[in-house]
């Protein structure tokens, strides 16, 4: 007999602009993968998704508008566009993208090259943003509230003690990792390193508190490259995955962190080798995202997310947990 759980899957996006669209063509074949392995409805996934590009989209179009004219919104606009064309999977809309990007001036502008000034203000400023600062968290702080709240829509969706899997490419890895760390830090270490607003927007579900996190998958992570703010660290604690409660509230469903990394994407790096934990935490599989124009170039880096090959491997993933989940269900009735 089939149980009538769902999986919930959490979906967080990396450097970006605000693109409600972001997420269509992921989602799309994660069902049609997950569907064709599980022998399940595609909408026994609870899909819910982070949006936290909106968090300083306000901020770096302020910081362009004191440099750049009025009218410069048109420009700025036609960036927007073609960066959501891109995420949509159209790989030759890079094309025309760098050659917007490349244009040496902008009328009324005193800076050269507007259109890479543009780019390093929402990739890089996303970057530089997200740190802790004790003096002035919102940053930080707005960008992890917006995972509790996506956390209580999907526990709305899937329920209580769904389990929990997490799909987050480049700099939302990051996020997704020292989410998920903090609450581990607190419920297993008496550590209360969570801010109080953060806090606030959790739920108090054992999915909303990462009790049930059962599978994490990294895209493109840049994550080694943070191993570089701890220094004299030993990097002996990474997030635990599966959550240590997970045998609680689902006994017989395991768990794994897989880290999708191509070669020639520079932003992404294998885990295992940052230390002996994550050598045992983590499995890195290399892989080469799809694409005839830059498929061998670091402009791969955008198309995890519209790549079949790596979205049938997370939905292949997922559907080996939910005949678990079945399989165990079918034995306690």
């Amino acid at each position: 007999m089939q149980t009538r759980q769902k999986l919930a899957v959490l979906v967080i996006h990396g450097i970006e602009v605000d693109d409600p669209g972001l997420y269509d063509t992921a989602v799309r074949l994660l069902r049609q993968h997950f569907a064709q392995h599980a022998g399940a409805a595609p909408d026994t996934l609870a899909v819910e998704t982070v949006n936290w590009a909106s968090v300083l989209e306000g901020a770096e179009k302020d910081l362009l508008a004191r440099y750049a004219p009025a009218d410069a919104d048109t420009y700025w606009k036609s960036l927007y566009d073609s960066v959501r064309t891109v995420n949509q999977g159209h790989e030759s809309a890079l094309v025309p993208m760098m050659l917007r990007l490349m244009r040496p001036s902008l009328r009324g502008m005193d800076l050269r090259y507007p259109g890479l000034r543009w780019m390093l203000v929402h990739f890089v400023g996303d970057i530089i943003a997200y740190q802790t600062n004790p003096a002035d968290p919102d940053v930080y702080t707005g960008i992890h509230r917006k995972v509790a709240e996506a956390l209580g829509r999907l526990r709305q969706q899937a329920g209580d003690t769904a389990p929990l899997c997490v799909i987050a490419h480049s700099l939302g890895s990051v996020i997704a990792s020292n989410y998920f760390y903090d609450l581990q830090a607190q419920r297993l270490a008496g550590r209360d390193i969570i801010e109080e607003t953060v806090r606030a927007a959790q739920g108090s579900s054992p999915l909303e508190r990462g009790e049930t996190l059962s599978h994490f998958y990294t895209l493109g992570s840049p994550m080694a490259l943070w191993s570089l703010r701890y220094p004299h660290a030993e990097l002996d604690q990474p997030v635990q995955v599966p959550a240590p409660e997970l045998a609680r509230h689902h006994p017989g469903l395991g768990g794994r962190w897989l880290n999708f990394h191509d070669e020639d994407d520079v932003f992404a790096w294998p885990l295992q080798p940052l230390s002996a934990a994550y050598h045992a935490a983590v499995e890195d599989r290399a892989v080469r995202v799809a694409g005839p124009l830059f498929s061998w170039t670091p402009l791969v880096h955008p198309f995890y997310w519209s790549d079949d090959a790596v979205m049938r491997d997370i939905g292949t993933s997922l559907a080996g947990a939910w005949k678990q989940l079945s399989s165990a269900a079918a034995v306690a009735s």
